[in-house]
């Protein structure tokens, strides 16, 4: 198959690169994005405006494969990334226009294995040569540790996670000739000598990052790995277990090593967690990782891994969810593995292969016994599941506890902000046109002054300033991390002459009597713990004949057809926990009677029935159950029943035969 690199020419080359983006990440990988349109299907992001997008086309015109580079001086990098890719530290060293980030990339699945990344990888160096780039910098899922090292990518600070899992920060000292031909990376043939840096940016990521180092990938590291490893295995509490490796001969060890590469875990880092789906495996070098479980709401440690031991999913057992949360207890350093790692042995040597096979089960069925104690065990240290008491390593305390029942929403103490955030953008924009077309009908106008209460990270107020084009947006938003997030947003897209955002409440609005003419609280009063007070605020702030119009759920006008088992029983759960926080998920049905209480004329509501169908079924679980998901776990309810109800349910919603509704209620009134 004849393949060739080429850079989109027109809109419509990038909107082909979006919708090949979007198969991948959506439809095979079942993954919901920053960026993600469903009903267009495509997968467009900010950083799009501003990236340099290279993509293989084979003679069809079919896209292949693609991957996009930006210069990190005009790149609109997330707060998030800028922080753990340590940006301002590498442009105070390199200047931010010879940083080059990059990402999106992304083989077609009949592609994989074959030329198409390597044609893709060489077009990328070429642009980096041409652009006078001296580093560039990445992420990648631990599966992919192995091909970026064998380019030449080296890892220079502390692992993230992302909603996927988590992540490797990668960094390439583009010109490091040396190293490049140490390593044999296919890259040192396109490295002309007269190009050759001689190793002064990786001397000067070595002054600057402790971390960076050359990775245990060469054939002379991964023999001192195994030397690390056998000493690791010489005491007598490690001979107790069974190494995966123990007692190998040479000519085994060697076909293991294939493809081999090392990574390492900070003391307190989660490595993977329960219901992820990216599979692939490791064997521990040194240090300790524990498998983290919850029982009766609360995380125990039930097994600890040792160096020598297996960790990981293995889709060669048949296993499709991660079981557990996976810690590390100590720093500590892996041997990594592909998904497929036991196939590759069987390929080489089937008896070497079933042995390993024999060895994990082992393993497995240990983990499971030593699950089963640790469930025993504590068994009498709680009440109920809905009362647990116990004081936890993991858990809030009572102090912030109390903290947090202010209002029974604080984004600075979800567990993970950043899926938060994506569930936060997904749902302002996905419903959009239906949305807008109830607002102007209950009296948005343009040309009028706007309240956004709660605004959070102002997705919301620009799609308004977008829309009416004359009116002025005041967003009012508590939290310091999503109104940051929201001013830089909106000066982004050119509307910050139009739009403000001020720190406030619901509660204490920072604005005059009368100053809007136009009132919105956008799913913010499920949180509230006096809503009443909250409405007559905004009456306040509103002008006399001014509309106020809330937004918001309502559990119990939810339908889940076929019914799964213990569905009504999450849904009280959820309903306890988010009440006992101050909230309600039950407020759509009660805000025509607050209105009315209020005082309010005209008073109104229109039910906006959300269907699965209408959303896609990947974002429809995200938006309606991440949140929950949330709630619980923050208060220490998401036990191992509510984990595994999470998985069957986002399962069933992705069949097509499955009918999912969540109806949201629009009420409306004007002020006397």
């Amino acid at each position: 198959m004849a393949v060739h690199i080429a850079q989109p020419r027109s809109p419509h080359d990038r909107e082909c690169i979006y919708r090949f983006l979007y198969e991948i990440w959506s439809d095979e990988f079942s993954r919901t994005m920053e960026g993600m349109d469903h009903r267009r299907r495509l997968m467009k992001d900010p950083l799009d405006d501003t990236a340099y997008h290279f993509f293989a086309v084979d003679p069809s015109n079919r896209i292949r494969g693609c991957v996009r580079a930006n210069i990190i001086q005009t790149a609109p990098l997330s707060e998030k990334l800028r922080t753990c890719l340590k940006t301002a530290e590498l442009a105070e060293l390199f200047g931010d226009d010879k940083i080059c980030y990059v990402s999106r990339f992304a083989v077609s699945a009949d592609s994989r294995g074959k030329t198409v990344a390597s044609l893709l990888i060489g077009a990328l160096y070429r642009f980096c040569m041409e652009k006078d780039v001296l580093i560039a910098i990445s992420y990648c899922a631990p599966p992919l540790v192995a091909f970026y090292y064998q380019l030449g990518y080296r890892p220079y600070t502390d692992n993230f996670t992302i909603d996927a899992g988590i992540r490797i920060p990668i960094i390439h000292c583009v010109r490091d000739r040396g190293y490049l031909n140490e390593i044999q990376s296919p890259l040192a043939r396109l490295c002309k000598s007269e190009l050759d840096d001689r190793s002064a940016a990786a001397k000067k990521m070595l002054e600057r990052f402790p971390t960076f180092r050359n990775p245990g990938f060469s054939r002379k590291q991964v023999h001192r790995m195994w030397a690390r490893l056998a000493h690791e295995m010489s005491c007598d509490a490690a001979k107790e277990k069974q190494s995966l490796f123990d007692s190998l001969p040479p000519e085994e060890l060697r076909i293991v090593e294939q493809r081999l590469s090392e990574i390492t875990f900070s003391q307190g880092e989660y490595i993977c967690r329960r219901g992820e789906t990216e599979q692939w495996m490791g064997v521990l070098v040194y240090g300790s990782l524990g498998v983290e479980v919850y029982i009766k709401g609360a995380p125990r440690i039930s097994s600890l891994i040792s160096p020598g031991e297996p960790f990981g999913l293995i889709g060669s057992l048949g296993l499709g969810r991660r079981a557990a949360n996976l810690v590390a207890i100590e720093d500590s350093q892996a041997f990594l593995f592909p998904s497929d790692f036991l196939e590759r042995i069987c390929r080489a040597n089937t008896k070497l292969g079933f042995k390993l096979a024999k060895r994990l089960l082992k393993t497995m069925a240990s983990r499971f016994s030593d699950l089963t104690e640790a469930t025993s065990r504590h068994a009498d240290v709680f009440a109920d599941s809905e009362g647990a008491t116990c004081t936890l390593a993991y858990q809030h305390s009572a102090g912030e506890d109390i903290r947090h029942r202010i209002e029974s929403y604080r984004f600075e103490s979800l567990i993970d902000r950043e899926d938060e955030l994506k569930r936060l953008i997904t749902q302002a924009t996905i419903g959009e046109t239906m949305e807008f077309a109830a607002l102007r009908n209950v009296g948005l106008r343009d040309a009028t002054k706007v309240l956004d209460l709660g605004s959070g990270p102002g997705i919301t107020s620009f799609l308004m300033a977008k829309r009416l084009p004359s009116a002025t947006i005041i967003g009012v938003e508590p939290e310091d991390m999503l109104r940051h997030q929201a001013e830089a947003f909106i000066e982004k897209q050119g509307f910050g002459g139009r739009c403000r955002f001020l720190k406030g409440t619901g509660s204490q609005i920072p604005l005059t009597d009368g100053y809007v003419d136009f009132a919105y609280a956008r799913f913010l009063f499920q949180h509230l713990p006096a809503p009443l007070e909250v409405l007559e605020e905004m009456m306040r702030v509103t002008a006399q004949g001014g509309t106020i119009v809330i937004l918001d759920v309502d559990d119990r006008a939810n339908i889940i057809h076929p019914v799964p088992n213990g569905w009504e029983e999450l849904e009280n759960r959820i309903f306890n926990a988010q009440s006992a926080a101050g909230g309600d998920r039950h407020i759509g049905r009660k805000l025509y009677g607050y209105m009315h209480t209020a005082g309010l004329r005209d008073v109104g509501v229109e039910p906006i029935p959300i269907t699965s169908t209408a959303l896609g079924r990947n974002a429809f679980f995200s938006i309606v159950y991440g949140f929950k998901r949330q709630v619980l776990q923050r208060v220490g309810l998401l036990d191992e029943k509510a984990v595994n109800f999470f998985i069957t349910l986002e399962d069933l919603i992705r069949k097509p035969s499955t009918l999912a509704i969540a109806t949201v209620f629009l009420t409306h009134g004007r002020v006397p």
